[in-house]
């Protein structure tokens, strides 16, 4: 593809994705997760005050997940001013929005967006079909343009699957002679900073990335040890709640994710074990928010589309490839269902979409040449 038209191709993703979520920022309802992430971010703002900024240790509203999102929506409701909204008019779902919580909503929503922008700039890059597809796919624009943990934490693992894959492999997909370390120890502190926002984003992550170091560096065992110390470090670097008490804390805040998906919360919906293969395969954020997704029809396109590119995917892109399929089975195997929780997979799904066309190319080339050797192996020998 010729310079100019993939830089096209990219701005074009970057201002699609940027009016989809402008457009789901002003159209969308306040949603489960927004209020208690708000919550706590106005909780964090109080402590943002001179003499107060040690106090920020000591909140534990939200605890089950690490502060690092909602550390950052409450600088943001700190720099515009926001007034808190009175939360007992600020319905979880399905009521528009209160007018004294606009702009406690706009802060924080836009902070999610611009990295989920950002994240659809970096899948452009890869490939720009890839960047096109997310730039207006229902699922991933909704829960970046929300208050939700997945734009911070998501743009985090995106970067440190990009980062790991420029220091092993080469512009064609060749693994390089010479692993940059320095790019795949960056690699891995990304992938820290990503369980900083959300647990299960630097869980994918490091089931993605750790194989392909031991490929990429082989018979290397405290190579390996460095870069999950590097992993570690930059976790607890950026989850300031687990400073006072690192084991402690951490045991408490991961034992409660973990329980929390055999909570009656989540198994009294029911949803079965495959739930999200199937909200995957269904245009959901279209359908139940009519007029905010025009082009969610997309959603249901980007699975098999990705299953029918993933051969090819697998030897130009091995690094998103890997991520698509270890982030599928990730989703099988996590107990809590809720929608969101498919943006882990989402990029990585559109990035493997993107060589669909390529592999039908080569599929009808293939069967082209069979069937032209059939038609000269049945053809009469002259005379």
């Amino acid at each position: 593809m010729a310079r100019g038209l993939r830089i096209f191709l990219v701005v074009t993703a970057v201002a699609l994705a940027t009016w989809q979520r402008a457009r789901a920022i002003e159209g969308l309802h306040p949603d489960h997760d927004e209020r208690p992430y708000i919550m706590a971010a106005f909780r964090y703002a109080e402590r943002m005050a001179p003499g107060r900024w040690h106090e920020i240790l000591d909140l534990e509203d939200n605890s089950e997940h690490p502060p690092l999102v909602k550390l950052a929506y409450a600088v943001a409701e700190k720099v515009t001013g926001a007034a808190e909204p009175g939360w007992n008019h600020v319905s979880t779902y399905g009521k528009p929005m209160p007018a004294d919580a606009r702009a406690a909503f706009d802060a924080a929503r836009w902070t999610s967006a611009v990295p989920g922008i950002a994240q659809v700039a970096i899948a452009a890059l890869i490939h720009p079909l890839a960047g096109l597809v997310l730039a207006v796919e229902g699922y991933h624009a909704q829960y970046t343009a929300q208050a939700y943990l997945e734009g911070i934490s998501g743009l985090f693992l995106l970067l440190a699957l990009l980062v790991f894959e420029r220091g092993t492999r080469t512009g064609d997909g060749a693994r390089r002679p010479d692993v940059d370390l320095r790019r795949v120890g960056a690699a891995f502190a990304l992938l820290g900073i990503a369980a900083a926002g959300k647990y299960p984003y630097g869980a994918v992550g490091l089931l993605t990335l750790a194989p392909l170091a031991i490929l990429a560096i082989p018979r290397r065992p405290l190579a390996w040890l460095a870069l999950g110390g590097i992993a570690l470090v930059a976790f607890v670097a950026f989850d300031p709640y687990l400073w006072p008490d690192p084991i402690g804390r951490a045991i408490h805040s991961v034992g409660f994710h973990l329980a929390y998906g055999q909570s009656k919360e989540v198994t009294s919906v029911g949803l079965p074990w495959y739930h999200q293969i199937v909200a995957l395969l269904h245009a959901g954020p279209m359908t139940e928010r009519p007029g905010v997704f025009p082009f969610g029809w997309i959603t249901p396109v980007v699975l098999p589309a990705a299953l029918v590119g993933l051969p090819i995917a697998a030897s130009r892109r091995p690094t998103w490839a890997l991520a698509a399929v270890i982030g599928l089975g990730f989703l099988l195997v996590w107990p809590v269902k809720w929608p969101q929780y498919v943006l882990l997979v989402m990029a990585p799904l559109a990035i493997c979409a993107a060589h669909a066309p390529a592999m039908i190319a080569a599929a009808a080339q293939w069967l082209g040449r069979r069937i032209r050797s059939g038609r000269t192996a049945t053809e009469p020998s002259p005379g």
